[in-house]
């Protein structure tokens, strides 16, 4: 009986480390846009902690449903898994046609989350690839919302070819898409790789499936954002303003902060 226990509380951790349909909220947040008395609610830095803090909320829920489970409800997990499985690969099929960066983010962060639970079916301890894998978005969101910022909105193809009209801005940004993907080396790598290695001798189709092909689909989404932002031909009737050297130095500081973070992440899988 203790699965009867276990279930709610995995369902409020699908609320964490979304999971399809649950995973709408999480969406609609971070899609939200400043507006009147709730603008502090939608401002960057805000969502930023939010999308921090939900997956440590999403482990808490979902190790205390193990514990309440125990020894009967290892069906349960499994579930879990499979939903989580099948909630990556359908936001990241999404990602493919998305070209609002703020839905761009949002579904990537999905994607990425719900892996969570492939890991947390087979023992896989879930606290530092969710970490990782959120903590692997941050570069981007910063610099999505610097987009909108400047130009009224973040979406590919409305100002494309940055790279000759920003170059500093859009070395950072290339950067930040890459990590955001879990490219080798970023934290978002070897969260995936946690995920991978210590699930595999317990169910290598229900493991490897899902995350390499939502990391392939990452990948190809992340080159789609990138082609549509960063080459392409300049307008002209846009006013294009770089970042300055202090603001480049500020986000750059960050990104070698995630790499020291992914250095942890490789003597926790090593």
């Amino acid at each position: 009986m203790g699965w009867l226990l276990a279930l709610p509380l995995f369902l409020l951790a699908g609320f964490c480390l979304p999971l399809f349909p649950l995973s709408t909220a999480v969406n609609r947040f971070v899609q939200r846009q400043p507006a009147g008395t709730d603008e502090r609610l939608a401002a960057a830095r805000t969502k930023a902690l939010v999308l921090l803090g939900l997956p440590l909320v999403g482990v808490l829920l979902a190790q205390t449903g193990l514990w309440a489970a125990g020894g009967s409800g290892g069906w349960l997990v499994d579930v879990f898994a499979l939903w989580g499985g099948l909630t990556s690969l359908l936001y990241a099929f999404r990602l493919l046609s998305a070209r609002d960066g703020q839905i761009w983010i949002g579904q990537l962060y999905s994607s990425a989350l719900a892996l969570v639970w492939v890991g947390v079916a087979h023992d896989v301890p879930p606290l530092l690839p969710a970490l990782g894998l959120a903590a692997s978005l941050l570069p981007l969101w910063f610099l999505l919302d610097d987009l909108n910022g400047r130009f009224g909105i973040a979406r590919t193809g409305l100002y494309p070819g940055l790279g000759l009209r920003m170059p500093r801005f859009s070395a950072l940004f290339v950067a930040a898409v890459l990590v955001a993907v879990a490219i080798p080396f970023s934290p978002g790598f070897f969260a995936v790789a946690d995920l991978a290695f210590g699930g595999a001798g317990a169910n290598e189709l229900l493991t490897l499936l899902p995350l390499s092909l939502a990391w392939l689909l990452w990948t190809w989404a992340g080159i789609n954002l990138l082609t549509g932002i960063v080459f392409g031909e300049p307008r002209g009737d846009l006013d294009y303003v770089d970042l300055d050297r202090r603001a480049m130095l500020v986000r750059g500081g960050g990104m070698v902060v995630l790499a020291l973070f992914g250095l942890v992440l490789v003597e926790w899988v090593l």
